[in-house]
């Protein structure tokens, strides 16, 4: 009995562990069923600088409730957060806004919890890697600091990339007021900027300062000093002479210690008390000043020259002409501003009156060494001499000076480039005068200017009738249109014209502005400008041409000011007037580009000027008169594929041709009506085999003259009045500033003293020369 109780004990125990066994397997398996993961990924194991943080999260077993999240910054602060938004399946993008103002660049990391279980993810946010360099630690006034901002992180899009803020601090930490923030677009990996420390200098003393430059919150300083330039910069001035005779040019000598400025300034105090400023170009650290018609009064004038910050003073005196020099006005007069080493220059002496059969003349070199001093015959109040230049000569600006009976004048010019050789003096090619080939244009009423587009066709502007007539090579017309009117397609006596690619641009002279057509049909597409004095204004617009880019430029024979316009037709700058003896021009005429872009025009002062693509004054070549490379009222101009210079002499009834350098090269045509006559030529135009059209305004025609024959090239022919022996100088490639009280010319300089020799044309030379031409033209009667 006992046995069976304890059997059924037993049995019930084994029953009971059974059991708990049973529910404990069930229990664990659906533990292990329903186990809760995580699974984190982010987006990119490495962000950008300005990039969101972004997360992709997987929770397996997720049975709903929020999921906590702990981030940890690289400076080691947290922030923190939970996501509610989980999907059934356990799935989340998780999202932490940031740019990179908060500066937070480094190694990250996210912890992420739901029910117990833990995930961590790491990841990095790229600096933005901002560096700065200056390119020296000291600085003084005149020098201009150049910073180099670099960033690992910019958007190559402008006005969306964020910006550079750049702010100058003093010694103490205060922002320096009279420098405002700069603040320049992130829109490359480097950018260069460059500082004049003229802004920092002019208000500001020497010592410590410190360049701040922040890029979204990140911030890079750089220290610097500001010298005291007066402990570097000295100017030493002084003048020829110190008295001179009312009239008399002054010339001053400067000496700098260093070339910091392009440009000087100069005050003179005249002895009424008038004060007059005046900029002066700076070349080297040796610079001559010429002042013209600054002596107009007797007494003393006192001077103060400005560069670089240091001040120099001094003074010279005017007194009486004792000696009564004679009542008679002297001019001197050269064929351009800048020669080369073998060149001839021609000179024309004009006086008012002859009071002597002859002259002294002689030069400057640039070292103010002075060379012989010649007496020439003077022939009557106009008279042409020639000097020949050594092909040994110095470059720089020289000086030629006459002696006219006591009356002494003086004119720069400049020597520059290499020698002329002989092969240029004597390649008879370039002076053949070009041959008649064909005249066409009937019921003109005042033809004016003329243009052929790459297609050779030739369009005119008939100012007379306010029409645009455009014609094939053959001179056949293909197309009119326009009238007189201020309408949109009407014109009012236009003058010029330039055709582009797509577009004709008509200067319309009487209602001041461009106006641009279709080339091909002639329908109006736009027009621009009014009458004034301001920008994108005009007074008299009467010459047009491009650049290689296609910016336009327009003359205006009733300003001195020559604007340019981009390809959207608006303004982007102007050049004007310069107050000197070479780049002054009251207003302009004809207008035109060479290869190179460099620019001419025609003034009414009968100069031909010339100024490089950015509007800086370069050469002049002519002045008034019939003799060959002078000029009365020269107009058009046009510019062959060689760059040799073509310009309508309108008041000698001829056409001019001159070399690049600005010789005097040939000249063809007379007044008359026949072919190869003409009354009033106003027009020049090229096509592509270099025939030249010319526009005859009297003569209501065009005429077509193509290039043939040989004769001669570079060196200026000689001169149609016997020629005469004289002096030598050349002056710089950039022009000099002055004022309407008086001209100031700078002259650059050379340290070096070296004697250059001094040439004059030989009789005997000159001869032989003549009497090569006249042989040839015997020879070549039909050439002739």
């Amino acid at each position: 009995m006992i046995y069976l109780v304890r059997e059924k004990n037993h049995m019930m125990k084994k029953i009971i562990f059974l059991f708990i066994f049973a529910v404990s397997i069930i229990f664990i398996s659906h533990q292990q069923a329903y186990a809760v993961t995580i699974t984190a990924t982010p987006q990119s194991p490495v962000f950008g600088p300005n990039d969101w943080i972004v997360v992709n999260l997987k929770i397996q077993g997720y049975n709903g409730g929020p999921v906590f999240w702990v981030a940890h910054r690289p400076d080691n602060s947290t922030i923190s957060g939970n996501l509610t938004q989980v999907k059934a399946t356990g799935i989340i993008t998780h999202q932490i806004v940031r740019n990179a103002f908060d500066n937070y660049f480094g190694n990250w990391s996210i912890n992420y919890v739901y029910d117990g279980v833990n995930q961590t993810v790491n990841f990095k946010v790229n600096s933005l890697g901002l560096t700065v360099l200056t390119d020296k630690d000291l600085y003084y006034e005149p020098d201009m600091m150049q910073i180099n901002i670099t960033t690992a992180y910019y958007i190559p899009v402008a006005n969306q990339a964020e910006f550079f803020y750049l702010t100058f601090y003093d010694q103490n930490g205060n922002v320096v007021k009279d420098i405002p923030e700069i603040d320049i677009r992130a829109s490359q990996r480097s950018t260069v900027y460059n500082f004049h420390m003229t802004g920092l200098a002019d208000y500001d003393p020497p010592g410590l300062y410190k360049l701040r430059i922040q890029y979204y919150n990140t911030v890079i300083e750089v220290p610097f000093l500001l010298g005291k330039y007066g402990n570097l910069m000295q100017v030493s001035a002084h003048t020829d002479k110190g008295a001179y005779q009312v009239g008399e040019a002054v010339n001053m000598e400067l000496l700098f210690t260093r070339v910091t400025h392009s440009t000087g300034t100069l005050k003179i105090t005249e002895p009424s008390g008038n004060i007059t400023v005046h900029k002066f170009q700076v070349y080297s650290v040796h610079t001559f000043l010429v002042l013209d018609n600054v002596t107009t009064n007797v007494g003393t004038y006192n001077y103060v020259i400005q560069y670089g910050g240091v001040s120099q003073s001094g003074s010279f005196s005017v007194v009486a002409d004792k000696t009564a020099l004679p009542n008679i006005e002297v001019g001197i007069f050269l064929d351009r501003l800048n020669y080369r080493p073998g060149d001839v220059i021609y000179i024309k002496i004009q006086t008012s009156q002859v009071i002597t059969d002859s002259t002294s003349i002689w030069v400057v070199d640039p070292n103010s060494v002075e060379y012989p001093r010649l007496s020439l015959p003077i022939s009557g109040v106009d008279t042409i001499l020639t000097h020949k230049i050594s092909k040994n000569a110095i470059s720089g600006q020289w000086k030629l000076y006459i002696d006219y009976d006591g009356i002494v004048r003086n004119v720069p010019y400049f020597v520059t480039g290499p020698p002329v050789n002989n092969t240029e003096t004597f390649n008879t090619n370039q002076l053949s005068e070009p041959l008649f080939v064909s005249d066409f244009g009937a019921n003109f009423i005042a033809p004016s200017g003329i243009a052929i587009d790459s297609s050779d066709d030739i369009y005119v502007v008939d100012s007379g009738s306010s029409q645009i007539r455009k014609y094939d090579s053959t001179g056949k017309l293909l197309l009119s249109w326009g009238n007189l009117g201020s309408g949109n397609g009407q014109l009012l006596h236009p003058s010029g014209i330039f055709v582009g690619e797509k577009y004709v641009f008509v200067t319309d002279t009487g209602n001041a502005r461009i106006d641009v057509f279709n080339k091909d049909n002639g329908t109006f597409i736009y027009s621009w400008g009014s009458y004034g004095d301001g920008r994108g204004m005009f007074n008299t617009p009467v010459g047009i041409d491009a650049d290689d880019q296609g910016n336009l430029l327009v003359s205006d024979s009733g300003r001195n000011t020559i604007q340019e316009f981009n390809t959207n037709f608006t303004f982007m700058d102007e050049f004007k007037s310069l107050a000197t003896n070479y780049g002054n021009f009251t207003a302009t005429n004809g207008i035109a580009l060479d290869s190179k872009d460099n620019i001419y025009v025609s003034t009414p002062e009968d100069r031909i000027l010339e100024f490089s693509g950015i509007g800086n004054f370069v050469n002049f070549f002519g002045s008034q008169g019939a003799e060959e490379g002078r000029f009365n009222n020269p107009t058009a101009i046009a510019i062959d594929s060689d760059d040799n210079v073509y310009i309508a002499d309108t008041g000698n009834n001829r056409i001019q041709k001159f070399d690049p350098y600005g010789n005097f090269v040939l000249s063809w045509g007379s007044t008359g009506t026949s072919h190869g006559q003409f009354e009033d030529p106003v027009g020049l135009a090229i096509d592509k085999s270099n025939n030249i059209y010319v526009v005859d305004k009297k003569n209501g025609n065009i005429q077509k003259f193509a290039l043939r024959g040989m004769v001669f090239q570079t060196t200026p022919t000689p001169p149609s009045q016997p020629v005469n022996a004289t002096s030598t100088p050349t002056p710089p490639s950039q022009p000099v500033n002055a004022t309407s009280a008086f001209t100031l010319q700078s002259i650059p300089q050379t340290s070096t003293k070296t004697k250059g020799s001094n040439e004059y044309v030989d009789p005997q030379e000159m001869s032989l020369v003549l009497s090569m031409i006249n042989q040839w033209e015997k020879s070549n009667p039909h050439e002739k």
